[in-house]
């Protein structure tokens, strides 16, 4: 008899249901309250910055993984392929592998860093740059020093290019642009507590 209750139950489940699941898991993440319509488009633009970049590192990696896979089902060697390009670029071929393979792992977590900015950009945090450019300056330093500066000039695309500035000068307006409204509203709130005084 219970048995036929909960599958009542389950029969009777929509899609809609699951809408107030999701409601509550975005409200978890980015807070209740809406931000200004400024905040809001810097947030969805550098939102799909992040994604593309983070998505591509993602896929990056799996296939850096999965190149084994690959070659006995292809039979092309992705590794191979890395390891003579790495060659082009000075390296030893397997070492090139390597640095490679680390950094589209360390960048998982450099990236999960970036996100966390992002959710205190919606919410209007004042420590959410460090957060973002922190992210940025492990991320760029440990290109540079693993990969060096020809991999960013050679192997970042030019449209990765143009995700990293503009998600960069968009951060960086909109922090100028919060941190001059936050210190006028303290301005005014100091002004009008003196003259009740």
């Amino acid at each position: 008899m219970k048995l036929n209750i909960n599958k009542e139950k389950i029969d009777k489940l929509s899609p809609e249901d699951a809408l107030p699941l999701f409601i509550r898991i975005r409200n978890f993440i980015l807070g209740k309250q809406k931000p200004d319509g400024f905040t809001r488009i810097c947030f969805l633009i550098t939102l799909f910055a992040w994604l593309l970049l983070s998505v591509w590192n993602a896929i990056s990696y799996f296939v850096v993984l999965s190149a084994d896979m690959i070659y006995e089902n292809k039979g092309f060697s992705v590794k191979e392929i890395i390891r003579i390009h790495g060659r082009k670029m000075g390296f030893n071929g397997q070492e090139f592998l390597d640095a490679l393979t680390q950094f589209y792992f360390y960048n998982l977590f450099i990236w999960g860093i970036i996100f966390i900015g992002l959710v205190f950009m919606y919410r209007k945090l004042k420590s959410y740059p460090l957060f973002i450019f922190g992210g940025f300056i492990i991320h760029f330093a440990y290109m540079f020093f693993v990969l060096g500066l020809q991999y960013f000039i050679e192997d970042v695309s030019f449209f990765d290019k143009i995700c990293y500035i503009v998600f960069i000068g968009l951060v960086v307006v909109h922090s100028w642009l919060m941190n001059k409204e936050k210190s006028e509203n303290d301005k005014l709130s100091t002004e009008s507590s003196s003259i009740i005084e």
